[in-house]
């Protein structure tokens, strides 16, 4: 596969690109977070502190970092609370958290018809169609709502949060049949499967975390709304991730960076090899993210020994 891989010291055009940077939009699993969703070990799990203090780095350089997840609102909530951060995107681009200080954050649907007036969340919405049913009974063993880390499903706001391993043109053309206004999207592969599970996946394979969405809606679209409400130039802006429902941020974001890891995914090298602003973080995980940071940080002549 060809692709670019960052350098340690940026140069040139790639040095002037970094240098823009004032917002990074992360994924957290997969990518910004050591396994185990840890913070203090890198991605073979030993203690390290590159993570804090490429984050404390980036902080003091005046670049803001903004978690854009599939996350929901109570797990993210907490994500931002212990790292110190402001705002972060939830569930796949629908919930976004302007600004934690004020309580400032909206809904966003994409193509989904939706109004608040309603009295039911986007969540609820999808319930009322009755496309879950299917979904939870067709495929015993393999399929199963996902428990966001044993808080539940019901959680949720925007999305249905599934895991396991499916067919995903089936999926899909379960969602065409029942004529609604929703998607089907791949989170990427589970680092591991929370209890309590019903999953028995055969030998050998992983599983990966999926959503049940509103039409049209991806972190792409959740960023390009969430930089909208805050004024934010989209020339300034990064994003970091590791599977295909990140991809697609590199269609709003004027850099993007794929841990190496993501370089297991079936549309990696597609991918790359159509869009000119993403490049290669050298690293799996955390280590990949840290990694980024620092030749974001080079590029600013901010990177410190």
């Amino acid at each position: 596969m060809a692709h670019t891989v960052l350098p340690e010291t940026p140069t040139g055009e790639l040095r002037d690109r970094l240098r823009r940077v004032r917002y990074i939009f992360t994924d957290l699993d997969g990518t910004m977070l050591g396994p185990g969703s840890c913070v203090l070990a890198n991605a073979s799990g030993e203690p390290s502190l590159d993570f804090v203090r490429a984050l404390l780095e980036l902080k003091q350089a005046g670049i803001e970092v903004i978690p854009c997840s599939g996350r929901n609102r109570s797990m993210l909530h907490e994500d931002i609370r212990l790292l110190g951060l402001n705002s972060f995107i939830g569930e796949m681009g629908g919930l976004l958290m302007l600004d934690n200080s004020e309580s400032r954050w909206e809904y966003y649907t994409a193509d989904m018809p939706f109004n608040p007036a309603w009295g039911y969340s986007p969540h609820e919405c999808i319930e009322a169609t009755g496309i879950l049913d299917e979904f939870s009974t067709r495929w015993p063993g393999l399929l199963e709502y996902h428990n966001d880390m044993s808080t539940g499903y019901k959680h949720r706001e925007v999305t249905v949060g599934l895991r396991g391993e499916i067919p995903d043109e089936e999926a899909r053309a379960i969602i065409e049949q029942s004529g609604a206004e929703l998607d089907w999207g791949d989170n990427g592969f589970l680092n591991y499967i929370s209890a309590p599970t019903t999953l028995k996946l055969p030998e050998g394979v992983r599983g990966r975390a999926f959503n049940i969405m509103p039409r049209g809606l991806n972190k792409g679209r959740g960023i390009k709304r969430f930089c909208s409400l805050r004024g934010i130039d989209l020339s300034e802006t990064l994003a970091i991730g590791d599977a295909p429902s990140d991809f697609l941020m590199a269609d709003t974001c004027d850099t993007f960076l794929l841990v190496e890891n993501g370089l297991k995914s079936s549309s990696a090298e597609e991918f790359l090899a159509s869009h000119d602003n993403a490049f290669v973080a050298p690293g799996r995980l955390v280590d990949g993210w840290v990694n980024g940071m620092r030749c974001v940080l080079a590029a600013q002549d901010r990177v410190e020994g």
